[in-house]
């Protein structure tokens, strides 16, 4: 999946963005692959880097944030809590049909 990659109040280099983009092409697309949109935001503050991304799955946005003193360990942090979003997504959609049931009419006969 390609992701849109932003960088905020600093400049990435070529091998940080193809970090971010393995990560996510490992991490999260084996976990789902019908996403629509991926977008990783990235922003330094002060000392801190904070990581951020925002999932588009069909009927549904997904956001995951994270903040540490090193890029990669954000970046690392916020596609682990991403993950677990996901999956728990893909399992609430995967849940089995119960073929005992019968379908109940929500009406009264007279």
């Amino acid at each position: 999946m390609k992701a849109n990659i932003v960088a905020r109040h600093f400049d990435i280099s070529e091998k940080t963005r193809d970090y971010i983009q393995a990560e996510i092409d490992h991490r999260l697309e084996p976990v789902y692959d019908r996403t629509v949109d991926c977008k990783m935001i990235v922003e330094k503050s002060k000392n801190d880097y904070i990581a951020e991304v925002i999932l588009n799955v069909p009927g549904e946005t997904l956001k995951a944030k994270e903040t540490s003193d090193d890029l990669t360990k954000s970046v690392d942090f916020v596609v682990k809590k991403m993950r677990k979003q996901l999956t728990k997504y893909k399992n609430k959609w995967k849940r089995p049909i119960d073929p005992d049931k019968q379908f109940v009419e929500s009406f009264t006969e007279e």
